[in-house]
């Protein structure tokens, strides 16, 4: 394997689980649940990475990489990047991402305490600015693609096309299969797309925030999860918080990859849930618990979300 995937570039305690002849597996260590991270040597100095955390932050790592670039694709969950300067940027869902890492400062961090997807490290130090000669009439040349989707030396947000996509569903699920010749072909489809497409506005999303509105967006959070029975307007919890509510709409949305309202709603009926299936709370006590005035609205909102009411919630867990 390449520097670029060893300990050193994922955090001061990645544990190494295993090792094959053609893959190596780390276990990095979390603020909670362990990640893990299992690599592919596909080029000299590229490495595939299928990637697994349940946690909110796993360990910083120990130094810059400042000839290290990070190809990665978000399947499920959310990444949070923090740069020089305390601004942060974050990739969702669906989203693709090119990050020079020297820009990279904090640890990792997972704001939805999930993310999978997969990550292809370009150690430049082996591979060069060029990767050629692979494939006849194919020439990949890194610095471009830097100059091209990361011009401020940034992580580069952006919603793939669908060629791109499909190529990056393709990557994601060929390492089930551990076909090393098939991921080669892969990121060589995907370095290929990438040289040829010129962004578009509609298809970046990479929005910046400054560190102190993250603070607010996170201690925001924080309240309406350990408030539920509480009923604050969208404008009271900018005035309580000091923060426009444009503001905290647009970041709040970026944070955590929902509307603020529309997570609230989701948060307490996943607590409703919980409170139905593992307690003898009425259905009224539990509608009260959640900030409801009454349990007809309690329930309208509960199917809305769940599926079904509570009372066939509570009868289907029995």
């Amino acid at each position: 394997m390449s520097e670029a995937g060893g300990t050193e570039l994922y955090g001061i305690s990645a544990r190494l689980v295993r090792e094959a002849c053609d893959s190596i597996e780390y276990e990095i260590e979390c603020n909670t649940q362990n990640g893990t991270m299992k690599f592919f040597h596909l080029f000299p100095g590229i490495d595939y990475a299928i990637t697994a955390f349940s946690a909110f932050s796993c360990m910083p790592r120990r130094r810059s990489f400042p000839d290290v670039i990070e190809f990665a694709f978000c399947k499920s969950g959310r990444f949070e990047c923090e740069y020089e300067g305390s601004f942060f940027t974050y990739v969702g869902e669906g989203d693709f991402a090119i990050c020079p890492l020297h820009a990279q400062l904090a640890a990792s961090s997972f704001p939805l305490r999930c993310y999978e997807g997969f990550a292809i490290i370009v150690d430049l130090k082996y591979v060069g600015t060029v990767l050629e000669y692979v494939i006849e009439d194919l020439t990949i040349d890194f610095q471009f693609l830097l100059h091209k989707f990361c011009p401020y030396n940034r992580c580069a947000v952006i919603k793939p096309v669908s060629a791109l996509q499909h190529v990056c569903y393709e990557l994601y699920d060929c390492s089930k299969k551990q076909n090393r010749g098939y991921m080669r072909l892969k990121v060589l489809e995907l370095f290929f797309l990438l040289m040829q497409w010129m962004p578009k506005e509609n298809t970046a999303t990479t929005v910046y925030f400054a560190g102190v509105y993250i603070k607010k967006i996170k201690a925001i959070k924080a309240y309406i999860t350990e408030h539920l029975d509480e009923r604050l307007s969208l404008n009271e919890l900018a005035q309580k918080y000091n923060i426009s509510l444009t503001m905290m709409k647009n970041c709040f949305k970026a944070v955590y990859g929902k509307p603020i309202n529309r997570f609230q709603r989701e948060y307490k009926m996943q607590k409703a849930g919980q409170l139905l299936k593992n307690t003898n709370y009425s259905i009224l006590e539990i509608a009260g618990r959640m900030g409801f005035e009454n349990s007809s609205k309690f329930s309208s909102a509960f199917k809305e979300i769940i599926g079904c009411s509570p009372r066939e919630y509570r009868q289907n867990c029995k």
